[in-house]
């Protein structure tokens, strides 16, 4: 029964496809003119920091489990030099609504799962959810490229930074409750007791959420070759979710 289950999902399983070039949108979502700035983009980040940004949608992957697909399918080809694995694969698949960001062995170091978790959730994901996927792996490749670009001392030229999607701070405001405390302050005390105990119901709410940490917001841009995929590695690095 097993080995029958093992096979059914072995024959379901999109196979690979041949790469075409750096930006592959084999399920046509990519708007044409995001696919011309994400390709351009990719291949400067290529020829100066010599790290390969590789960027796949899939229409579905035939109900193979995406994180290890997009293992396999990055190390099928190769993307990044053998030796030193300097390879990302932004990988989205529309049917199963999932995506993945792939890190190879030569960028782990620059590139952690918590980072790559942070550029998943606040660059991408939000704009994924309304299938605005020209938006969403346009600017996943931007917060990637920016990350690289830094590490390598490049500058990147010709582009804005990634759009970052915020928590919304809250509407809390502090003013009415300032006022009562001053007003406390100047009200006689009651025998046994303090205005003062007031205090921590009035400063211990009320906390709005600033945004993530951990990438910057200044960013440049493009240039031009192909290349990318020569036998690189990766050891299951990276980070994916659902949309």
């Amino acid at each position: 029964m097993t080995l029958f289950c093992a096979a059914a999902t072995a024959v379901a399983e999109r196979p690979f496809p041949k790469p075409r070039g750096l930006v592959n949108d084999f399920a046509g979502v990519i708007p044409s003119d995001y696919e011309q700035k994400i390709t351009a983009l990719c291949r400067e980040v290529l020829q100066k920091a010599g790290t390969a940004i590789v960027v796949v949608t899939m229409p579905d992957i035939g109900g193979a489990e995406y994180n290890d697909y997009a293992n396999r399918l990055y190390s099928a080809w190769g993307i990044g030099k053998k030796g030193e694995d300097k390879g990302v694969l932004i990988f989205v698949t529309v049917k199963e609504r999932k995506m993945r960001i792939e890190t190879g062995y030569g960028v782990e170091g620059i590139l952690p799962d918590g980072l790559v978790g942070e550029i998943r959730d606040q660059y991408m994901i939000p704009y994924l959810r309304k299938n605005r996927f020209g938006d969403g792996i346009l600017n996943g490749t931007m917060a990637v490229a920016q990350v690289i670009a830094k590490d390598a001392g490049i500058r990147l030229t010709g582009t804005a930074a990634p759009r970052r999607v915020k928590k919304k701070r809250s509407n809390f405001s502090y003013l009415p409750f300032l006022i009562f405390i001053i007003i406390f302050m100047f009200l006689p005390r009651r025998r046994g007791g303090s205005w003062l105990f007031f205090l921590p119901f009035f400063l211990g709410g009320g906390r709005g959420y600033s945004g993530g940490g951990g990438m910057g917001d200044s960013f440049g841009g493009f240039g031009g070759g192909f290349g990318g995929f020569g036998g690189g590695m990766s050891g299951g690095g990276g980070a994916g979710g659902g949309f």
